[in-house]
């Protein structure tokens, strides 16, 4: 025989057996204990989360012919033909298959005759919000004045597309997400039975990423074990594709201390291990969410990501970073995972996206060469005040004018005035500005202060409303006008004029021949 997966081999066979789901459970033993079972029910939730099941077990319970506390007994003949799929009483549809017109009115002729053997005709109709216009319109008579031993019970995991008249005309239960811990105790139980070694941190992180699915779950676990031996955390990771969670703290280290380098590196590593791209992404997302929510809130209980269980960690990390670094992160994380389902370079982009975060604290002094001025290695930035007057060569020797600096003026592209600046630009601004503000000189000067942004900003730095938010930043900081200029563009020199003496010696000296005479 072949082997069952797991999440069959223990799908549960009676109410008491359902994990999550109590509120409904209850409700409906009391109902088939009562015999008040009503014609029709509406189960809508989230995948997994035993609406199929719960159906079933419905089913037997109504037909059974010796209920146990409102659960089917599971042992007469009613509920072992319901068990072994051969009653023809109980019809099982999916309406993502058979949603036409012709299919529901085969219901409808059905249903008015009597069940052959058990005590009711059930019909389960899983996905229903498939159904067609007409199906919907062919089902709504049977549903409004349905024969009394007839019971429909409806599935869907999208309750908007399922028309008003037929919600009105059925018992609706909403299925909840099941709880992380709920599923963990669940894959434990199943792991012990199984025989399987499963501890408890890997069960946490299969429960975390079933997302209140217990089938997901179950599956996942179901993969973790194929290869035998113990379920431990780094075999899911292995198992599923995942980053590790140590590995996830690496990456996020490197990009808070602004090594490029060294978050590329771990991605690489990653990338060329198998690990899947968005999901790389969407572990780092919830690991910088874990972040931000125990920055503000300080608890331990909403934390999701793999690295939930390093409370001391995160806290350091949650120290360590600034809302608007945090905010920066999410937000280009999100922009890549919504690029990654578009584009057939993913790599590429993400390492853009890594590289772009870190970028965002990285120490003046690492810029590269390519950012320099000419003529002044990269770690040796000029003071501000120097910028917009470029050195030029002359073209014989001649004493330098002297160059007037101002006392106040910061050194290293005035990284005293970037930080209060940029808390007060704030969230006014999109996040192409913020980022450019990080690679712009700002060169204070009495009554006005210059931002020398780089040539490819210049265009969208400058812009009237954007300029307007800057001005009103640096009048808080004592500078009533902004001036935006290109970074590193050369001002025009003011000397005089080469006279015709000097013009023919010049022209003399690289051997081009003048005459002596006007045209």
């Amino acid at each position: 025989m072949a082997r069952l997966a797991l999440y069959r081999k223990w799908r549960p066979l009676t109410f008491d057996d359902v994990c999550g789901q109590d509120h409904i459970t209850k409700a409906l033993r009391a109902q088939v204990e009562s015999g008040r079972v009503s014609h029709a029910y509406l189960f809508t939730g989230t995948r997994g989360t035993g609406k199929t099941t719960c159906a079933k077990i419905l089913a037997r319970a109504v037909c059974c012919e010796h209920p146990v506390g409102g659960n089917p007994c599971g042992e007469c003949a009613a509920c072992q033909a319901i068990l072994n799929e051969n009653a023809l009483d109980v019809t099982e549809i999916d309406a993502a298959s058979n949603n036409g017109v012709d299919n529901i009115r085969e219901i409808r002729e059905e249903a008015a005759y009597a069940p052959s053997v058990l005590k009711r005709r059930v019909y389960i109709i899983d996905e229903v919000h498939m159904l067609s216009a007409g199906a919907f319109n062919a089902l709504l008579k049977t549903l409004e004045e349905p024969p009394e031993h007839v019971l429909f019970i409806l599935a869907t995991t999208e309750l908007h597309k399922v028309p008003a008249t037929i919600l009105s005309r059925c018992q609706r239960y909403d299925f909840r997400r099941i709880a992380p811990e709920v599923l963990s105790a669940r894959l434990l139980d199943i792991a012990q039975r199984e025989g399987i070694a499963l501890d408890a941190p890997a069960a946490a992180l299969l429960a975390r990423l079933g997302d209140g699915s217990m089938r997901d779950a179950i599956s996942l676990f179901d993969r973790a074990a194929g290869g035998g031996g113990a379920v431990n955390v780094q075999t899911v990771a292995d198992a599923l594709g995942i980053a590790s969670g140590e590995t996830l703290e690496q990456v996020f280290s490197a990009l808070l201390a602004g090594d490029a380098a060294g978050a590329l590196r771990i991605f690489t590593d990653s990338y060329m291990a198998g690990r899947d791209v968005t999901s790389f992404f969407d572990e780092l997302l919830n690991l910088i969410r874990d972040i931000y929510i125990l920055k503000t809130t300080g608890l331990n209980e909403y934390l999701v990501s793999a690295c939930a269980g390093d409370g001391e960690k995160l806290r350091s990390f949650a120290q360590s970073a600034d809302a608007g670094t945090l905010e920066f992160f999410v937000e280009n994380i999100s922009d890549l995972l919504s690029r990654l389902t578009r584009t057939a370079i993913k790599r590429t982009d993400a390492e853009m996206c890594l590289v772009k975060m870190a970028l965002r604290h990285a120490p003046a002094v690492s810029a590269p060469a390519a950012f320099a001025p000419q003529g002044r290695p990269a770690a040796q930035a000029p003071a501000p005040q120097e910028r917009p007057h470029a050195q030029e060569k002359p073209a014989s020797p001649a004493p330098r004018a002297p160059v007037r600096t101002e006392a106040s003026a910061p050194q290293g592209g005035g990284e005293e005035i970037r930080g209060p600046f940029s808390q007060k630009v704030g969230g006014q601004v999109n996040s192409a500005v913020r980022v450019y503000l990080e690679l712009t000189d700002f060169i204070p000067a009495p009554g006005r202060l210059t931002l020398a942004v780089p040539s490819e900003a210049l265009g969208f730095m400058s812009k009237p409303d954007t300029v307007a938010v800057f001005e009103k930043a640096a009048a808080e900081l004592g500078y009533p006008s902004v001036l935006v200029e290109e970074k590193g563009k050369k001002k025009p020199a003011h000397r005089a004029s080469p006279g015709l003496d000097e013009i023919r010696r010049n022209a003399e000296s690289l051997g081009v021949p003048v005459e002596n005479k006007r045209q």
